[in-house]
């Protein structure tokens, strides 16, 4: 069986409290079928990834080498900003790569009517910038609506290095940002780009009733192939 292997930001964190709409993580092995191979990246915190800091790069060259060394068939990453290394990872590696969800993206706008528009959602909507939408190909932004995570306790536990947070704050700020998508009748889908929302994609997909992609999706598309 293939092996994914995940690149991950340097932050830790605790989660407290329980909730049944509060599933597990990205690099949790109950989502897979073989444990996921994962390597924190040094220097990789959520502040200057997110911000798009290329002194990271080499860092996630590196760890990706590594991974692949150890066994991983296919390389992903823990956040989706991680996209502004793409090209450098998967140069630099044998094995498919696909760093973020945000690379579903041009495929989900060719994939509804041109009337039609795709949310996303982000940890922080000021950095999801021009130039992330250069690298994958769309000019025109006006059929995207982009929530962002910030100025939320959710955003705030995210960017500590050692973070705790109470899964119900977590839902409360989801909570939000589903009711603003709600308010826009033209989204045919949302996509999340933060990696946390693979937690909680069940209660946006339920609360909007539209197709909902996150970051497992984007890893499980990657591994179908490596199968």
């Amino acid at each position: 069986m293939a092996t994914v292997g995940i690149l991950c930001l340097s932050n830790g964190g605790n989660y407290t409290g329980q909730d049944p709409d509060f599933g597990p993580g990205i690099v949790d092995p109950r989502r897979y079928q073989v444990s996921p191979l994962f390597r924190q990246i040094p220097g990789a915190w959520a502040k200057n990834v997110v911000a798009g800091d290329p002194s990271c790069e080499g860092e996630y060259v590196k760890g990706a080498k590594d991974l692949v060394r150890k066994g991983a068939d296919a390389i992903s990453c823990d956040c989706g900003f991680t996209v502004r290394y793409q090209q450098a990872i998967a140069r630099a590696v044998s094995v498919p790569v696909s760093t973020s969800s945000l690379l579903l993206l041009p495929t989900l706008l060719s994939s509804v009517p041109s009337s039609r528009k795709i949310a996303v959602i982000t940890a922080d909507s000021r950095c999801l910038d021009a130039g992330i939408m250069a690298m994958l190909g769309i000019e025109d932004t006006s059929r995207l609506v982009v929530e962002g995570l910030e100025e939320t306790a959710t955003y705030n536990y995210m960017w500590a290095e050692d973070g705790e947070i109470d899964i119900k704050h977590v839902l409360s700020d989801v909570d939000r940002i589903i009711s603003r998508i709600r308010r826009h009748e033209e989204i045919a889908a949302v996509l999340c780009e933060c990696t946390i929302l693979v937690r909680v994609s069940p209660r946006i997909r339920r609360a909007t009733r539209l197709p909902v992609y996150d970051a497992f999706d984007n890893v499980s598309l990657l591994m179908a192939g490596v199968r």
